[in-house]
């Protein structure tokens, strides 16, 4: 028969056993999520302010570009017009296709 000393003794050590490598495990996972913090987001410097104010003035040239094209294009419709130049083009009529085919 075994000693019941050795089976409560085995039973302590069990449950320290079991303590220690859940301990262990909440430790390592602290540790890693401690590790995965983001890191602190550096401020912006002169050479990447600078290098943002030129590209929001490159957009802004741009899109005064596109509306001088936009007005020009309507002043020409509007003098056609006013000259009696041709109705416009009926547009080209597309054949149906029936989906169910």
């Amino acid at each position: 028969m075994v000693d019941p000393d050795v089976v409560e003794l085995a039973q302590v050590l069990t449950i320290i056993g079991t303590f220690a490598v859940v301990m262990m495990g909440c430790v390592i996972v602290g540790l890693k999520a401690l590790k995965r913090r983001p890191p602190e987001r550096p401020a912006l410097d002169d050479n990447r302010l600078q290098h943002l104010e030129q590209a929001v003035d490159a957009i802004a040239l741009e899109i005064e570009r596109i509306s001088e094209g936009q007005r020009f294009t309507t002043r020409l419709l509007a003098q056609r017009q006013a000259d009696g130049a041709a109705e416009p083009a009926e547009p080209a009529r597309v054949p149906r296709v029936d989906p169910t085919r």
